[in-house]
């Protein structure tokens, strides 16, 4: 059952935040832009943290512990921005941001079998974004890698057993580099490589992390205004690329219709689809099936172009 399991320590890749208060709900759901009020004890969302402006701050997951706190899981990068902007609009609620990344250990595990090994049920199945409790730490389906995507949150102690039960139950090791491909096969955007906070949402392909429904949320003028009036210039696509050297990312996308097309931001090559790539291309450009030639960053062709493609990457 367990020869397809990989798993990956995500200790210093990932952030767990903590809020807590009576007015956690409230509050987060004033400020993200996933639905914070219907999540039920046990259920999640993906979501954002915008600006006033309508800039991404960071994307993140938000696991509704019952009445403990909100777990939020963002990028260790984006940590500090994330609690000082919460902080920043914490006035008089009753509501505690905190980083404890350092009292909780981080375990990625992936594959079609992973729910069932680290739950000991075979028929085990968990909702996007869901969590249950088991053997002292919380498991939680993400989607980071792909729809087989769980991830382990809790003491040092407790995770390091169930990665020893791993282990001993014949799953392997997943290096960086492995995981890089899968994401980018996923078509999941990555928060300082393929989006900062110069983007907005709907450039950055993280439509799922936005609810139209629940009521305002910081920046909710600008996105919905975007919506509305489609006024998108650019956005992320996949890109097959075409070509046998891997360009690098940041090289430059043209057109015989626009010199300056639009920019690779991740790039790997895939032992199952080839090289390929996530970037921007611009509105006029985006339809799946357009051919952009890739260059440097002078506008010099690469011996390599590139054809927009849908997301999540298909197999050839």
């Amino acid at each position: 059952m367990s020869e397809t399991v990989r798993y990956r320590r995500l200790d210093a890749e990932c952030a767990r935040l903590v809020l807590r208060g009576q007015d956690r709900v409230r509050f987060l759901s004033g400020m993200a832009t996933c639905d914070v009020k219907g999540l039920a004890p046990g259920s999640g969302a993906y979501g954002a943290l915008l600006t006033v402006k309508g800039k991404v701050v960071s994307d993140f997951i938000v696991s509704n512990r019952g009445g403990i706190d909100l777990l939020l899981i963002v990028s260790a990068k984006a940590a500090a921005k994330v609690c000082e902007s919460l902080d920043r609009y914490i006035i008089v609620d009753d509501a505690v941001i905190s980083d404890e990344s350092s009292a909780l250990a981080h375990l990625g595990v992936y594959g079609l079998s992973a729910l069932a090994l680290l739950t000991d049920q075979a028929d085990a199945s968990l909702e996007p974004y869901h969590h249950r409790e088991s053997q002292g730490v919380l498991i939680l389906a993400t989607r980071e890698l792909g729809p087989a995507s769980f991830q382990v949150i809790g003491p040092a102690e407790a995770v390091s057993a169930i990665e020893h039960k791993l282990t001993q139950a014949g799953a392997r090791p997943m290096s960086v580099d492995e995981a890089e491909v899968l994401r980018v096969e996923a078509g999941r955007p990555r928060f300082a490589i393929d989006f900062d906070e110069e983007r907005l949402p709907q450039e950055a392909a993280l439509d799922d992390a936005l609810c139209f429904t629940k009521g305002c949320f910081l920046g909710q003028e600008v996105v919905v205004r975007l919506r509305d009036r489609g006024q998108l210039n650019r956005r992320l696509v996949g890109l097959r690329l075409r070509g046998e050297r891997l360009p690098s990312p940041h090289s430059k996308l043209s057109h015989p219709s626009r010199p300056v097309a639009g920019e690779l931001t991740s790039v790997v090559h895939s032992p199952r689809l080839g090289h390929i790539a996530l970037g921007y291309v611009h509105r006029s450009l985006w339809e799946p099936g357009t051919e952009l030639t890739v260059t440097d960053a002078d506008g010099n062709p690469l011996a390599c172009s590139a054809v927009v493609t849908a997301l999540p990457f298909a197999a050839a």
